[in-house]
């Protein structure tokens, strides 16, 4: 798959990266559109610091590409939105609150 990234301070482009596998409670997804958050400028701009590789805009919406084993409300083919933030719900981090 073909993703924008962060390569350095000031300096973005398209890479290759190997489609993911879904974990048992995910769904990987194909994106049709996403746009570029303001978390995003401050990480080229250097404000934020990240490894050089790491996949820009999360703010999407696409196609439900594949899901894993435990994943019941959605399947493959369906049109999603995805959340920057979605909280499961069930983890130990949203159970605290």
């Amino acid at each position: 798959m073909q993703a924008l990234a962060f390569l350095a301070i000031g300096k973005v482009g398209v890479i290759d990266k190997p489609m993911p596998e879904p974990g048992p409670n995910d769904a990987v997804i194909k994106t049709t559109a996403s746009l570029i958050c303001t978390s995003d400028v401050h990480t080229v701009r250097g404000v934020i610091p990240l490894p050089a590789g790491r996949v820009l805009g999360h703010e999407s919406v696409g196609v439900v590409y594949k899901v894993g084993a435990n994943v019941s409300l959605c399947k493959a083919g369906d049109r999603v939105a995805v959340c920057a933030i979605t909280p499961c719900g069930r983890c130990e981090y949203c159970q605290r609150g």
